[in-house]
């Protein structure tokens, strides 16, 4: 005897337990070039296909060269677009995001909600909360409570907040700092919080002189320039305007110096003015936003960024990982990465004298910028690799 109704109910029990999957939907504002959606990206592209079926839902990003579409198809990645999804505040468009959200993720029937940034983070942890959902994950990314709105604004940000995190079951901040940070504001409770560190794909950068050359070819830059590079976008945040004033001030003594600002955004126009105010223009170069970002990293001597507040510094990670000497503002997330004098030096973002003293000190001690990237790359190497990141998020999902 074969037991064939026994066999072959055992087969269908096996098969049903086989795809049988936790459901999971990432909601995020916008897909533009930053950390917050390339560590969203990666996630959702890596999450265990075995254990996790993944779909995300963003807001829709200015990508006239159509790159985000295509770096979603190249992922294979299930994702639909909300347009009322934005970053501003728009009582109208909020309401209608809101309400298609907690309409699909109804009807998809989601075991875990997991939301990044502010605003999708708001609207998708209630429409979550809603829809039924039991499970609701949150990554602020970093947080707006300073240096971006007035006094008032903040103060309401910061009560919604405290009042959304009270129906979220766990929070993940980039850093350890993040997570003080947020429990010092009272947003959460501390068991609720966990700090899982983004990850980045190690093996995409690193150096190539042949890349060197060609890039300093393409972006018009000299064999013998220095060069300085900031991967940021070009908002008031990330204080492009202190690296042009300490590059007029470098270019007394360093004749050579050249900064490339990879990256675009709403302060571009008002920076190539202040550029030219500061008689620079010919030494700065606006790469706009950029896919080739190892290859440019390749092409540059020494990596800035004089951010008013950074959640963690993703583009520090990877020039890091390039192996620049990295000098960076002592905000948020970033002295979790970098040890001053260990991997880079940090920097208070508004003292121009300790910026010019940073970076002049990596363009004229050959040893030091070896010491600093050499320890740089094997930190990241070691604690910062998108297989952990990815691993630790999955060990959350398994917590719940």
């Amino acid at each position: 005897m074969n037991g064939g109704p026994l066999v072959g109910l055992l087969v269908q029990v096996t098969l049903m337990n086989e795809v049988k999957k936790i459901k999971v939907l990432h909601i995020i504002t916008r897909l533009d070039a930053g950390g917050s959606s390339t560590n969203t990206l990666e996630t959702v592209a890596r999450l265990d296909p075995a254990a996790y079926e993944v779909h995300l839902i963003a807001g829709r990003t200015h990508d006239p060269l159509d790159l985000v579409k295509l770096n979603i198809d190249q992922r294979n990645i299930s994702c639909r677009f909300v347009d009322e999804l934005v970053r501003n505040i728009d009582p109208w468009k909020d309401l209608c995001a809101f309400v298609r959200l907690r309409r699909f993720i109804r009807d998809g029937k989601y075991d875990i909600v997991h939301t990044h940034s502010s605003k999708a983070g708001i609207l998708g942890r209630w429409a979550a909360h809603f829809a039924g959902v039991k499970k609701i994950v949150h990554t602020p990314h970093g947080h707006i409570f300073y240096g971006y709105f007035s006094k008032i604004v903040t103060l309401v940000f910061l009560g919604v907040e405290r009042a959304t995190a009270r129906i979220t079951t766990k929070l993940i901040a980039l850093t350890p700092k993040g997570v003080e940070e947020h429990l010092a504001l009272r947003v959460g409770r501390k068991e609720q919080w966990v700090a899982i560190p983004s990850g980045i794909d190690t093996d995409a950068f690193k150096l190539s002189m042949a890349s060197r050359l060609a890039y300093r070819q393409l972006l018009g830059l000299g064999d013998q320039d220095i060069v300085l590079v900031c991967a940021a976008r070009l908002e008031p945040i990330k204080n492009h305007r202190m690296l042009i004033d300490m590059l007029a001030r470098l270019a007394q003594d360093h004749p050579t110096i050249k900064l490339v600002c990879l990256g675009d955004g709403a302060d571009r126009e008002a920076l190539v003015r202040h550029a030219a105010q500061c008689d620079v223009a010919s030494r700065v170069v606006f790469t706009g936003f950029r896919q080739d970002v190892a290859s440019i990293y390749s092409a540059c001597d020494i990596f800035v960024m004089a951010s008013l507040n950074e959640g963690m510094g993703r583009s520090v990670l990877e020039a890091m990982a390039v192996g620049l000497p990295v000098a960076v503002s002592n905000v948020g997330g970033l002295p979790a990465i970098v040890t001053d004098g260990v991997e880079g030096l940090l920097v208070s973002p508004a003292d121009l004298d300790g910026w010019i003293r940073a970076v002049g000190s990596l363009i004229t001690d050959p040893a030091l910028r070896l010491r600093l990237s050499r320890a740089a790359k094997k930190r990241v190497n070691e604690q910062y690799s998108i297989v952990r990141m990815v691993k630790e998020i999955e060990e959350v999902y398994a917590g719940l």
